[in-house]
């Protein structure tokens, strides 16, 4: 069996020097929440693992230029409670929240739930929605801004080639009047894969009432999360104190027709969906009113109406 060599960086170039050395057999590995299980699984043994949780610098949440930034580091405990991600990217913290167990949250990462492009990665619709980017590093340490989508690719999986990683994600702050929320549904209330996932990001108009804009995403019904502003649409000009709009639960039932056509789950989801769009649309509406951390009691675990 060949072995492993292991690199534990400190600093950005010790960082670049160890990208500059990885060919595609070898792998980065931050908590290893995800990595760690895949390899056990596979059988697959790296030429190289770079450990990236010594850096310094690399878990951080904080606004610059109008965008909030948050490192790769950053381990799904910390967003979660995160006061900036409270106000400006609520469905993001949430999303960190339903990550597993507390022991899983303690350790996965922001940069590793994306690098690891699963179609049911909760961060990942999250940011998706938020209409994110990702600032990626290479092995000449030469850095470079890219639309989160542009991470997967068409077929499933990670479009990120070797020798590049990812150390920060951001998106743009927003103003007083945007809300965002996160739902996911899994086959147990907790340390669940998402079997369905959404989030969804509003804009309000000056009566801090009614939907200006909206933009919807949505994961585990395709290769990767996607972004359904088609079905968010029908959410404009609603107001967030009123019930759910029926063109908003029917048109995310469309979309696990369209997006999953005769697969043994679409029944299932079909349904569930509904009761996911009814979640979101609970916690955009209650999100202005609620401590910090409070969320509306998650009804999805099960299909509405079943």
């Amino acid at each position: 069996m060949a072995q492993t060599e292991w690199l534990a960086p400190r600093d950005p170039d010790e960082l670049v020097a160890a990208l500059r050395r990885m060919t595609g057999a070898s792998r980065i590995v931050a908590g290893g929440s995800d990595l760690m299980l895949g390899l056990h699984a596979s059988g697959f043994h790296p030429d190289l693992l770079i450990d990236l949780s010594r850096l310094d610098g690399f878990a951080h949440v904080r606004h610059v230029d109008g965008r909030v930034r948050v490192g790769a580091l950053s381990t799904c405990a910390q967003l979660q409670d995160d006061s900036v991600l409270a106000t400006h990217g609520h469905g993001l913290a949430q999303a960190a929240a339903r990550v597993g167990s507390a022991q899983i949250r303690n350790v996965a990462t922001l940069g590793g739930n994306v690098a690891n492009a699963s179609p049911c990665a909760d961060l990942v619709t999250a940011l998706v929605a938020l209409d994110a980017s990702a600032t990626v590093i290479d092995g000449l340490g030469r850095t470079r801004e890219r639309p989160i989508a542009d991470l997967f690719a068409p077929g499933g999986g990670s479009a990120l080639p070797p020798g590049e990683a990812i150390v920060e994600c951001s998106f743009a702050q927003g103003h007083a009047d945007r809300r965002s929320a996160f739902a996911k549904l899994g086959v147990r209330s907790s340390v669940a894969v998402s079997r369905l996932n959404a989030a969804l990001v509003v804009d309000l108009d000056r009566d801090g009432a009614t939907v200006r804009s909206a933009r919807l995403a949505v994961g585990s019904i395709a290769s990767a999360a996607f972004r359904a502003d088609a079905v968010a649409a029908a959410l404009i000009g609603a107001r967030i104190d009123a019930a759910c709009p029926e063109g908003f639960t029917h048109g995310c039932m469309r979309l696990v027709d369209e997006r999953i056509p005769g697969r043994p789950s679409w029944a299932y989801k079909r349904l569930a969906v509904r009761g996911l769009a009814e979640d979101l649309w609970g916690v955009i509406g209650a999100s202005g009113t609620r401590p910090v951390g409070k969320d509306p009691a998650p009804r999805s675990n099960r299909p509405q109406g079943w």
